[in-house]
């Protein structure tokens, strides 16, 4: 999955993807492991030989956006529209060097961001009703012509409001066709507010209030201090715990970022836990075990013939995967069981 961090000039941008990717950044582009201490437990009880958590692959390639009311530039556009999700990072400190707005004001430039995102689309959708009135089929209830144009002339008003597309009710077949333009708006997104030391563990009333209203948008939004958190990733492992506790903080921040950034794409964790490999899989929620089986290799999906599940939570009371079988806690389910967060999984197949 493809994230794409976006923002103005000197929003320290680069920074959070510094922090974010944990030393392990080599390049603009990195796959990120998704925190997890379930797979952490898991990877201490059976010490496989190799372990795969889940990741997310971060992309800091995207040109910095600018500031002064210009629109998006059309190498922006492009490689956004690549983006399964963007993550947005705003400048909430102050900074001498910043290119854009003398004052600090991370709302405004939030809201900024997402109006252009808003602008972008609507002019697809202007564009795209404009060419459609010359259509043949326009009129032929059913035809792909008829369904944009039915699409697009009720998303054209809310998007003239300002409203992204991501917030709108949109039927299957709405969505399908919204992908299909990869419309900014309609992309997923978390904002990370990269704000002073002080603010990051108690950020203004503005900015919680700002956060909450977001949240009610299904647009995580999170104070973060990319300086620290740099700081924090460049340290010994053995060192960060107390570094962060003299910050009055259980874990990193960027942590947090890329959990929601995994929560937003839509995903949650499936885990195969073997003495030569335990692995971590991101899987839609709300996909199958047919589909899990697809995701660890296709030829195990197309011989299916049962999914042997143990639940998580009765993992960790037995002890160990074997001891949660002997107390009855492997399920066989068929391809269509709904395939639960954290399950551990292992598909009979005809070999």
């Amino acid at each position: 999955m493809k994230v794409a961090l976006i923002g103005y000039g000197a929003s320290g941008r680069s920074t959070l993807y510094r922090a974010a990717a944990r030393g392990l950044a080599k390049g603009d582009v990195t796959a990120v492991p998704v925190p997890d201490p379930r797979f952490d437990t898991i990877v201490a009880q059976v010490k496989p030989k190799k372990q795969t958590p889940a990741s997310v692959i971060l992309h800091d390639d995207l040109e910095a956006i600018q500031g002064g009311g210009k629109a998006f530039s059309l190498r922006f556009i492009d490689s956004a529209k690549k983006a399964d999700l963007l993550l947005h990072v705003v400048r909430g400190f102050d900074s001498p060097t910043v290119p854009y707005h003398d004052d600090v004001d991370p709302i405004r430039d939030q809201e900024a961001i997402d109006v252009e995102l808003v602008l972008a689309d609507l002019q697809i959708v202007e564009n795209r009703l404009e060419r459609l009135k010359k259509s043949a089929t326009l009129k032929t209830s059913g035809s792909p012509d008829y369904m944009e144009n039915d699409l697009f002339t009720r998303l054209k008003e809310p998007l003239e409001d300002g409203q992204p597309i991501r917030g709108m009710e949109l039927s299957e077949d709405d969505q399908a066709i919204v992908r299909n333009y990869q419309f900014l708006s309609a992309k997923p997104m978390v904002v990370a507010f990269n704000v002073d030391e002080a603010q990051a563990s108690n950020p203004s009333d503005k900015l919680k209030k700002l956060i909450a209203e977001l949240a009610k948008r299904e647009t995580p939004a999170f104070p973060v201090c990319a300086t620290i958190e740099e700081e924090i990733a460049q340290l010994d492992p053995a060192d960060q715990p107390e570094f962060l506790e003299s910050l009055g903080l259980s874990e990193p921040a960027s942590a947090r970022v890329i959990r929601a950034v995994y929560d937003a794409l839509g995903l949650h964790t499936f885990f195969t836990a073997g003495e030569n490999e335990t692995r971590a899989w991101p899987l839609r929620k709300g996909s199958n075990a047919l589909k899990a089986a697809a995701t660890i290799h296709n030829d195990i999906a197309k011989g299916f013939i049962r999914a042997e599940i143990v639940h998580y939570e009765d993992y960790v009371a037995a002890g160990s995967l074997d001891a949660a079988y002997s107390a009855g806690k492997m399920s066989l389910e068929g391809k269509e069981y709904a395939i639960r967060d954290g399950d551990l999984i292992h598909i009979r197949n005809k070999s």
